[in-house]
């Protein structure tokens, strides 16, 4: 039986997903992977299909574009697993981190992990992007007094007891999901350990609206309990 469950959310990733599987299963052997087609409108769900079975796969479509945030709970919501992890579907988390933030919370008794993306040794993220996660990052730590160092990482494994304790069904659909379960962590007092990853550029047009989302970010960080 395993222990880990990672859950992919896909949108629109033809041309990336099938490499981050090959570095999920180089890295993750035995996990379960759950990945969660968000009605996508290109090649993705037939050649999620198609490969299927040669990575060992579960695909669960939405018949609607839902968002990032409904993708990860319907993943979490359909794991059995006593951990879960989530990255991206276009290897700019790589999956090679997974283990280490696994192992962190199992040695020391944490509830979940998280990647730093300013801490690694590189960060690829564009510059617009760096001063608006800059900023939400200043405005937890003025509302908590606590650093977490990157609060919208979307690389994390938690246990399932962590998503139940943070209400995760109840985040936002959006890719503001990743603020406020930042938010939800610190204001119901996990455990948790920050540790540094590199963070690559994207291939491909990313999905995010860097004002309206920053907005929704920063919103859900003040109103979040």
């Amino acid at each position: 039986m395993p222990e880990l469950t990672v859950v992919i959310p896909v949108y629109n990733e033809e041309k990336n997903i099938e490499a981050t599987l090959i570095e999920t299963r180089k890295h993750l052997p035995g996990a379960k992977i759950i990945v969660v087609n968000d009605s996508s409108t290109d090649g993705s769900l037939n050649l999620l299909k198609k490969i299927k079975k040669k990575y060992s796969i579960s695909i669960i479509s939405h018949g609607r574009n839902r968002g990032y945030g409904a993708a990860l709970k319907t993943g979490f919501s359909n794991a059995k697993t006593k951990f879960v992890a989530f990255y991206d579907a276009d290897l700019t988390y790589h999956p090679k981190y997974v283990p280490m933030l696994l192992k962190a919370i199992k040695e020391k008794g944490l509830d979940c992990a998280w990647g730093n993306r300013f801490g690694g040794e590189f960060n690829q993220m564009p510059a617009l992007r760096k001063i608006g996660n800059k900023l939400l990052l200043f405005m937890l730590m003025a509302m908590t007094f606590r650093n977490v160092k990157d609060c919208c990482s979307g690389e994390r494994v938690l246990s399932k007891k962590a998503l139940e304790r943070i209400s995760y069904e109840t985040l936002p659909n959006g890719l503001d999901f990743i603020s406020a379960m930042s938010k939800r962590i610190l204001s119901r007092r996990l455990r948790f350990a920050v540790m540094p990853i590199n963070y690559s550029k994207r291939k491909g047009s990313s999905k995010l609206n860097v004002f309206l989302d920053f907005v929704r970010m920063g919103r859900n960080i003040l109103v979040e309990r």
